[in-house]
């Protein structure tokens, strides 16, 4: 059996976990009466003895699942795109349309540009009282 169930969770016991401290743990194989034992990730860790899984629960719960890292082959297969297959399958536009695209946005000139926080606050204004300026 790789399954426990705790608190009306099924927790898959052949993935590692992670405490709330950020620790991660994972079954040691072995069974405490009718729970699961849990031990370490980590032999950094500050304990090494196994622990009920309701106790760690208690600790360091709830625990989160750690889903299983990809394979290397799983990770060539994902960025290993078959050119030609995406083409074929429309998912690739044709360089007309995307140049059709991406055409130059008009050019900006002064009256899209907000005014300067200077005019907008008041401050020039300011400096212009206190040196004698506008009044």
């Amino acid at each position: 059996m790789t399954t426990f169930e705790h608190d009306g969770v099924v927790f898959d016991l052949t993935i590692p976990y992670a405490d709330v401290f950020g620790g991660e743990w994972k079954w040691a194989g072995e069974w405490s009466g009718s729970e699961p034992l849990m031990e370490p990730h980590s032999v950094h860790a500050d304990c090494q003895t196994p622990l009920a899984f309701t106790v760690l629960y208690k600790l360091h719960g709830p625990l989160i699942p750690i889903s299983p890292r990809p394979s290397a082959a799983q990770y060539r297969a994902a960025v290993d795109v078959d050119y030609a297959a995406t083409v074929a399958a429309g998912y690739v536009e044709t360089p007309a349309a995307f140049g059709a695209r991406i055409t130059p946005a008009p050019a900006l000139t002064a009256h899209h540009l907000n005014p300067s926080p200077m005019e907008q606050t008041g401050f020039r204004r300011f400096l212009n009282s206190i040196a004698g300026g506008n009044r």
